[in-house]
């Protein structure tokens, strides 16, 4: 049932028809910089009620990266504690980081791998039809 939730709001994610779920509002979630080399930082500043789970979307394979999740598999390497996101002013991610990338067979790896546009994404719950926040950047190794 869980990987069925994921597998929806991937879907409705990606292919666009439920853009009104994902809002960009930089008073959120400001991602900076929006163009990333491969020795940058990018630094995620939070808003209020920004949501106490992250997730990174790489645009060109749809693959998902959670970085904070509820009920994290096992062998997931978390950035931080779900109530520690939701109380995180600011959080900064280095190009090397890595997310639990949400495919079988796959685990924790690096996110920033493929030159490209990525999509953050925060949320209350990403594995729902809650929708949250999201911003771009473009990664240009």
């Amino acid at each position: 049932m869980r990987f069925a939730l994921v597998a929806a709001a991937m879907l409705i994610a990606s292919d666009g028809s439920g853009s009104d779920l994902w809002k960009n509002d930089p008073n959120v979630l400001l991602c900076s910089p929006t163009r990333l080399g491969a020795n940058d930082t990018l630094v995620l500043t939070l808003g209020p009620k920004h949501g106490r789970e992250l997730a990174i979307r790489r645009h060109s394979d749809g693959v998902w990266f959670f970085l904070v999740v509820q009920s994290a598999p096992l062998d997931m390497k978390t950035l931080m504690s779900r109530q520690d996101f939701a109380k995180a002013r600011r959080v900064s991610l280095k190009v090397t980081d890595t997310g639990y990338a949400w495919v079988k067979g796959r685990g924790n790896e690096q996110v920033f791998t493929v030159r490209g546009k990525y999509s953050v994404h925060v949320s209350e719950v990403l594995e729902s039809e809650r929708g949250g926040h999201t911003c771009t950047v473009t990664y240009e190794p």
